[in-house]
C-alpha cells in the first residue's frame, strides 16, 4: 500500500496527501463503512474478479440466525451479474482483526444469510418501503430487463442455496498475520467461497483541513481449492438427525467448471426434466415456468389459507404454511410446492408432483411435465396412535374421492406418510397460458379447486373433532 501521493494542479503548488490511520484522525469504523456504502467502487469488485456494471449495497441490515441470535453485518451487496457478498469493516488496531475472529464473524454472517427464506433474504436486501418479497424485484432494480432479471435472480438464489458468497474484510490497514489466516481458510476442505481483504485508507493534506481522499486496494484474495459438503438434515417429523458427507477433488471441480454443469440431486434432476418437458407442451420458456412456480410458492406463504386449515388442521399446528426441503425451496421427495399444517396430523401438500420414487404413486404425465397435485401427508407415529388409516372418516374420504367425477384423478399409494393424492397433468392445467402471471393465477385456482374437493365431505374435520373429544391430547 502506498504511503503518500502528490497532487499537481497547474499554477498551484504541488500538494502532498499522506496516508493516515482512522484512529489517528479520530475516525471510527462507522466512518469507513459509510464511505464504502456511499462509494461502492471502493470495494474494487472488478479487481476481485467480479465483472459488474451495477451494484446494490445495503448497510447495517439485521437478521436472526438459526439459534435465535441477532446478526448485524456491516454491508451486504448484490451485483447485476448475480453475485452476492458480505462486507465486514474493521479499524486497524481492533483486536478482532487479528487472527481467526474476523474470519469466523464474516462467515457466520454469510451462514445466517443463506439460512433465511427467500422472502427474508429479499427483505434484508431491500431499501424500499414496503420491502421486496422476491429476489426478482431486487434484480429488476439493477438490470431493468425482465428476462435478464429472472436469470440474475436465479443466480442469487443458487448462490444463496449453495453458500457461494463473496466475503470482503475492509480495513484501513491489514495487520501482520491476517494473510496467513486467510490462506489457511482457503486450504480448508469446507471452503466454497471467496474471501478477500481490502485496505481502504484515508489520505489527508496538511493544507486541506476536513478533506479526505480514500484509496482502496485488495491485499489478499483466496480461491476455492477443494470442497467437502457436510449436510446435517433434521427430519421434520421425528426430529432425528442424519449426516451426509460428499466431497469434490480439485480435478472434479475443474471438470464441472469446464462443463458449466453443477451436480444435481435426484429432485433437482426430476424438476429440471419436468420443466423442460412442460416447456415443450405449453410453448413457454423453462425459466418462465420455474419462475412462475417459485413466485406462486412465495405468494402462497403470504396469503390466508385459514379457510382450508379450519377444516382439517390440528389446533396445535405450529406452521400453517411453509416450504420443505433444503433451504426451504419446496423441492423434496419428488415434489415441488407448498405444505399446509405442520406437524402432519394430517397435513396437505399443494403443487407439482414430479416423481414416484418416494410416494409410490404413478405420475400421470410422466414424460409430459408431471402433475399438479393435492397430497395428504400423515405423521406415521400419530397415524398409528389414532388408527388413522383404518378410521371410518378416512375410509369414507377414500370412498367419496374414488367416486368423484371431473378432471382430478384419485390415487392411493403404499407410502403411509402420503397415502392419497388428487392429481391431473400439469400440461393440461397450464394449457393456453401466455404469461407468468397467468400461470400463477392458474396455480392458485387449481389449488383451491383441489383443496375444496378434498375437504368437501368434512371427513377430516369430523376425524379431528372426534379425536379431540376422545382424547384432547391428540
Amino acid at each position: 500500500m502506498i504511503d503518500f501521493f502528490v497532487q499537481s494542479v497547474e499554477g498551484q503548488p504541488d500538494r502532498r496527501w499522506a496516508r493516515k490511520r482512522l484512529s489517528g484522525m479520530g475516525l471510527h469504523e462507522a466512518d469507513l463503512e459509510n464511505a464504502l456504502f456511499r462509494n461502492p467502487d471502493l470495494l474494487c469488485l472488478e479487481r476481485l474478479g467480479l465483472i459488474v456494471d451495477r451494484v446494490h449495497v445495503v448497510q447495517q441490515a439485521s437478521a436472526v440466525d438459526l439459534m435465535g441470535d441477532q446478526k448485524y453485518p456491516d454491508l451486504l451487496f448484490l451485483t447485476d451479474r448475480g453475485d452476492v457478498g458480505v462486507v465486514e469493516v474493521k479499524r486497524a488496531g481492533n483486536p478482532e482483526l487479528r487472527g481467526r475472529h474476523v474470519i469466523s464473524q464474516i462467515l457466520d454472517y454469510g451462514a445466517t444469510l443463506c439460512s433465511l427464506r427467500e422472502e427474508q433474504q429479499a427483505e434484508l436486501f431491500s431499501d424500499t418501503s414496503p420491502p421486496a418479497k422476491r429476489l426478482e424485484e431486487l434484480a429488476m432494480n439493477l438490470v431493468d430487463e425482465p428476462s435478464r432479471a429472472r436469470w440474475v435472480a436465479k443466480s442469487y438464489r443458487d448462490r444463496l442455496r449453495q453458500a457461494q458468497l463473496h466475503y470482503i474484510i475492509a480495513c484501513d490497514e491489514a495487520p501482520d498475520g491476517l494473510a496467513e489466516w486467510i490462506r489457511a481458510a482457503s486450504r480448508n476442505d469446507a471452503t466454497d467461497y471467496q474471501i478477500s481483504v481490502l485496505e481502504v485508507s484515508p489520505f489527508v493534506a496538511d493544507d486541506q483541513a476536513g478533506e479526505i481522499m480514500w484509496l482502496s486496494q485488495p491485499v489478499i484474495r483466496t480461491e476455492t481449492i477443494h470442497r467437502t459438503t457436510v449436510r446435517v438434515i433434521r427430519d421434520e417429523e421425528s426430529g432425528e438427525l442424519s449426516v451426509n458427507v460428499s466431497s469434490e477433488s480439485p480435478d472434479s471441480i475443474a471438470e464441472r467448471v469446464e462443463s458449466d454443469q453443477p451436480r444435481e440431486t435426484v429432485n433437482e434432476r426430476a424438476l429440471r426434466q419436468a420443466l423442460e418437458q412442460l416447456s415443450e407442451q405449453i410453448s413457454l420458456p423453462t425459466e418462465s415456468i420455474r419462475s412462475a412456480l417459485e413466485s406462486a410458492h412465495q405468494d402462497g406463504l403470504e396469503i390466508d389459507w385459514q379457510w382450508a386449515l379450519d377444516q382439517f388442521a390440528d389446533a396445535n399446528c405450529k406452521r400453517p404454511v411453509y416450504l420443505r426441503g433444503a433451504h426451504r425451496t419446496g423441492l423434496v421427495e419428488g415434489r415441488f410446492g407448498l405444505n399446509l399444517a405442520h406437524p402432519h396430523r394430517p397435513g396437505i401438500f399443494v403443487g407439482h408432483y414430479l416423481s414416484s420414487h418416494d410416494h409410490g404413486i404413478e405420475v400421470l404425465a410422466q414424460d409430459q411435465g408431471g402433475d399438479f397435485s393435492i397430497i395428504l401427508d400423515v405423521n406415521h407415529e400419530w397415524g398409528q396412535d389414532c388408527d388413522f388409516w383404518e378410521s371410518p372418516e378416512y375410509l369414507a374420504l377414500c370412498s367419496r374421492l374414488q367416486g368423484q367425477q371431473g378432471g382430478w384423478r384419485f390415487s392411493q399409494g403404499e407410502n403411509l406418510w402420503h397415502p392419497i393424492m388428487l392429481h391431473q397433468p400439469m400440461a393440461e392445467v397450464l394449457k393456453g397460458v401466455q404469461s407468468e402471471s397467468e400461470m400463477i393465477g392458474r396455480w392458485f385456482s387449481l389449488a383451491r379447486e383441489g383443496l375444496e374437493l378434498l375437504l368437501a365431505g368434512n371427513e377430516l374435520q369430523d376425524l379431528r373433532n372426534r379425536l379431540q373429544t376422545d382424547d384432547p391430547a391428540k
